[in-house]
Order: C-alpha cells, then sequence, then structure tokens
C-alpha cells in the first residue's frame, strides 16, 4: 500500500432532505407572525386611529363650543354695559336731584329712552347658540322691561312735578322706578343664574356670563324715596304745598271694649299699667298727606307731669278716614278724674286749626 493509499476519501456530505409530506415552515421565529396575527396588528392600529381621530375630532368641537359661547357673552356683555351705564346715570339723578335738575331732566330721561330702545334692537341681533335659546329670551325681554320703565317714567315723573298731590304723584313714579327694579330680578332669575348652570353642566369654566344691574340701590324705587325726589325737585317741601291742607279728628275709642271716649262729661274706665286707645283722623283737605303726627296726652290727679304717647299715620287721601292705635299710658284708680287731650296735625300748609284736638274727662276705677 502506498502513501496515498493509506486512508481512504470521504464523500461531501449530502444536504439533509426535508421530510415527505410535510412542507417546510418559514417565519416561525421572531422575525414573522402568523396571518392571524397580521390582523390582529391591523385592527389594533385602526381602533387607535379611530379613537385618535375621535377624540381629535371631540376637541375641534369643544374648542367651536367654547369660541361660540365667548363670542355670545361678550356680544351680550356689550349690550348690559351699555344698558347699566344708563341705569347709573338715572340712579345718580335719583339719588342728588336737585330744583335746577328740572329743566335738563325732559331731555336727559328722552335721550335715556331712546338709547335703551337701540339696545333693546342689539340685543335682538345676538345669535344665541342652541343650548341658550331660551335663556337670550329672558335677556331680550329684560331689555325690553327696562326701556318700558324709562318710556313710563318720564310722564310720571313731569306729571308728578306738575301736579299739588305729592303723594299720589309720587305713587305714579314709584311704579315705573319698580318695573325697572323688575329688569333686574328677571336678568337674574332667567338669565344669569340658568347660564351659569349650563355652563357649569358642560364643563366649561373660561367662559363668564356678564352680570347686570340697572338701578344702583333697590331703595329708590320705594315710594318714599319718590316722595323725597319730588320735593326736592320742587325746591322742598313748603314748595309743593298748595290747595287746602286740613285734617281732623274724628273720634277716640278705648280697647279692646271699643267703647267710645265722649268729649263733654266723664268717662268711666277701668284702671290698667298699659291703656290702648285708637284715634280716628280724617282728611277733609284737598291733597294727599304723609306722616299725620297724632299724640294722647294724660294728666292724672297727684301727678304733675302728663304721661305722653305718639305716632304717625303714613298716608291719607283727601276724605279718608285712618285709625292709628296708641298705647303705653297708664292709669291708677281715683276719685278724681284725670284730663285725656287728643290731638293730631297740623300738616304742612294747614291753617285752620280747628277740629285737631279733643280733651276727655276719665274717671279710673
Amino acid at each position: 500500500m502506498s502513501f496515498f493509499e493509506d486512508e481512504e476519501e470521504e464523500p461531501f456530505p449530502e444536504p439533509p432532505r426535508e421530510r415527505e409530506g410535510r412542507p417546510r415552515q418559514r417565519g416561525r421565529g421572531t422575525g414573522g407572525r402568523s396571518p392571524l396575527g397580521r390582523v390582529v396588528v391591523i385592527l389594533a392600529a385602526v381602533i387607535v386611529l379611530v379613537l385618535v381621530s375621535s377624540l381629535a375630532i371631540k376637541s375641534c368641537l369643544d374648542q367651536k363650543k367654547v369660541s361660540e359661547f365667548h363670542d355670545y357673552f361678550d356680544a351680550v356683555a356689550g349690550v348690559t354695559k351699555d344698558s347699566d351705564a344708563i341705569g347709573k346715570q338715572l340712579s345718580g339723578m335719583l339719588q342728588n336731584p336737585n330744583p335746577n335738575m328740572r329743566q335738563a331732566l325732559e331731555k336727559k330721561l328722552g335721550d335715556f329712552q331712546s338709547a335703551s330702545d337701540q339696545i333693546v334692537e342689539r340685543a335682538k341681533a345676538i345669535q344665541a347658540p342652541d343650548q341658550f335659546k331660551q335663556e337670550d329670551e329672558w335677556f331680550i325681554a329684560s331689555m325690553q322691561v327696562r326701556s318700558r320703565g324709562l318710556k313710563g317714567l318720564q310722564p310720571a315723573l313731569l306729571n308728578a312735578l306738575g301736579a299739588q298731590d305729592t303723594q299720589a304723584g309720587a305713587a305714579q313714579v314709584s311704579e315705573e322706578l319698580l318695573i325697572l327694579l323688575t329688569s333686574d330680578v328677571s336678568y337674574d332669575e332667567f338669565f344669569y343664574q340658568p347660564c351659569q348652570n349650563e355652563l357649569k353642566n358642560e364643563q366649561i369654566s373660561e367662559v363668564k356670563v356678564p352680570e347686570s344691574k340697572f338701578l344702583t340701590d333697590p331703595a329708590l324705587a320705594s315710594e318714599q324715596a319718590a316722595v323725597t325726589l319730588l320735593e326736592k325737585l320742587k325746591g322742598g317741601p313748603q314748595a309743593q304745598v298748595s290747595g287746602l291742607h286740613d285734617v281732623d279728628l274724628v273720634s277716640l275709642h278705648v280697647q279692646p271694649s271699643g267703647m267710645r271716649v265722649k268729649v263733654g262729661g266723664q268717662n268711666s274706665l277701668k284702671a290698667s299699667d298699659s291703656l290702648t286707645f285708637s284715634v280716628e283722623i280724617e282728611n277733609i283737605g284737598e291733597s294727599t298727606e304723609t306722616d299725620v303726627p297724632v299724640s294722647l296726652t294724660l294728666t292724672a290727679p297727684g301727678q304733675p307731669t302728663p304721661q305722653k304717647v305718639d305716632g304717625k299715620v303714613p298716608s291719607i287721601a283727601p276724605n279718608e278716614h285712618k285709625t292709628i292705635n296708641l298705647t303705653g299710658l297708664a292709669a291708677q284708680a281715683g276719685p278724681e278724674a284725670a284730663i285725656l287731650k287728643a290731638s293730631c296735625g297740623p300738616v304742612p300748609g294747614q291753617t285752620n286749626l280747628d277740629g285737631t284736638t279733643a280733651q276727655y274727662q276719665i274717671v279710673f276705677s
């Protein structure tokens, strides 16, 4: 054997054969997915895309809604600002009246009314979002009430200034001012509060509903404030006194029995630590009188200092009877008669004092 014949050459190894009847699987490692896996991935991607798109659309819609609300309430704020400015000027005139204001008063009230009418038209022109359609009707109505109040205030005030009866004129002025005050209530109750609630329900905090107040002080609408206004515009209480002014004392009754105390002769009453009397008066003049003073004075035997109680009848019209109860007088039993004096008035401008006082003799037992 030669050197070259010591080792038998081995042939090259054959590659392994695939098993018959079973195809070779590919992509089963980490680098590939089955068809079902790919479908799941695609569906997940689609769901994520839909969610993102939905959130984006919702965000855009929310921003559009907030922008729409901003525009609406900004427009409302512009209207209420101008309306409130008129109310502030009017309130200042009512709080600080003087006789020199009378000439300019008619023109000023006319200007207020004209400006208020224009404000109503501006309020109507504002386009309200669907969420605030109902509230917007109340907003417009509140502006219309203000225009109506100003329209009635001008003739009421001018008529009251020319009338002899200040009290009756003051009642008319107060009625128109109460209409203006009502506009503040309707705006707050039926527009401001419901809009605030709707924004809260929508979870929108960056939009503000404007507040609005026409009369700076609700007390300006009271009848007594109107009396004070007219008196100052006329130059004081005495400047408006004209015609016949006269109040008379009509009768006196003891309570709770209701027995009438008679003038002339003696009256018998039961002694008490707190006597109550009803004083009836009558306005026989031509003007309504206000704050008519009424008093009772009791002078008892052995008591040098008389007892006195006072009261006021708030208002009494011509030919009207009013009764006021006065209490607080104390009387002790005794054989001698006490003297009880009743009086009413006088009112400003009253010259005839007959009938304003009466005197009674009373024996307390």
